[in-house]
This record gives structure tokens, sequence and C-alpha cells, in this order.
């Protein structure tokens, strides 16, 4: 006797996986409108704080699923990130708001709005840092590493963002390191509430 293991897929295709124990293999490619931007070549200010921030939606759920940072400076250095979720927004500033790109060109246009500092903001919102890293910023002449912060591929729970919660990339007012020329990419999905 064997059994067949039925499922149906997001798609809603019927899926099986035979008794023998082969594993069925089927695309983990998302549903979700995805959405990504990458500021390429800032060099923030002096004393950076927030540089990108995403800020969440009223009308979607915003999941951030990947932020990373890569650069180079005139001089091999190291440059602390901060990745703050911050539970007010933030104020003041000079910024703008770019657009992000869809993965899918026939989904809406995202809800969650970035915003890149080109003066730090005046005031931060009330927040904490989830995750931190020493990024290592190489000459022009040399490849640096890309530090990148993923979540929810493991069973954990991507950060949300809900109305006037954020996501930022903070350079907690340390120097700039002379040069720097840094790429912030950030990703994220947006569902219906």
């Amino acid at each position: 006797m064997s059994e067949v293991i039925l499922g149906q897929s997001m798609s809603g295709q019927y899926v099986g996986a035979s008794a023998d124990g082969d594993t069925l293999a089927i695309s983990t490619s998302g549903f979700r409108p995805t959405f990504r931007y990458t500021a390429i070549d800032i060099t923030p200010v002096a004393t950076a704080t927030d540089v990108l921030v995403l800020t969440g939606s009223a009308t979607k759920t915003i999941r951030v699923t990947k932020v990373a940072i890569m650069g180079a400076a005139t001089v091999s250095s190291i440059y602390d990130v901060y990745m703050y979720k911050r539970s007010a927004v933030n104020t003041g500033g000079t910024l703008t708001n770019p657009a992000a790109t869809t993965a899918d060109s026939t989904d809406s246009a995202a809800t969650g709005v970035l915003s890149l500092y080109t003066a730090n903001p005046s005031a931060l919102g009330a927040g904490s840092v989830m995750e931190a890293a020493k990024v290592y910023l190489g000459t022009a002449a040399l490849t640096s590493p890309t530090t990148t912060f993923t979540w929810g591929i493991r069973g954990d729970k991507a950060p949300i963002l809900r109305a006037n919660e954020s996501l930022a990339f903070n350079f907690a007012g340390a120097a700039v390191p002379a040069g720097a020329s840094l790429y912030l990419s950030i990703e994220w999905t947006e569902d219906v509430m």
C-alpha cells in the first residue's frame, strides 16, 4: 500500500509527496507585493544619525525582510551601523522621499514611505536597536563585503511596521570615514491589514 500526501499550493495547484520519502520541491517565490530600494553612493552628513528610514502604513501591514549595507572610503575603515525600530516618527531634518521598485509591475505602489536624510532629523522618534554591525569599508580599489540582516526565513517573525512605526539605518552620530560612499538597501512586503 502506498500513500500520497496532498496539499494545495498558494496558487491553487495540488501538490504531493511520494511515500518513498522523496521531498517535494515547490517554488518559494512569494505572493505578497514586494518592494526594494537601494540608496547608491550615499555620503552621510558628518555626524549622521538616521540616514535611510522606512515608515509604516495605516492601510497595509509592512514586513521588512532584508536590509544591507556596503561601501568604500578613502582609507579602509570600520563604520558602525544600527538598525533602529522606532515607535514614533522623526521630526525635522532635510530629506527626500525616494520611490521603491516593485518586484511585480502589476502590484500597486508601495504604501510604506521611504525617507533619505541629507541633514539629520532634529528629533529622533522613540525606539530601540534591533541589529547592529561593524561595517568594513575598503578602499575603492577593494571589494568590500556586504553586511546583511535577513528576517522571516527561519521561522522568525520579520519586523512589522504599522502606522507611525519605522525602521532606520542609524550611524549614532559617529564621524563619517573620509571619502565614505555607501549603498543602503531595504526590502519589504505589504499585505492588506
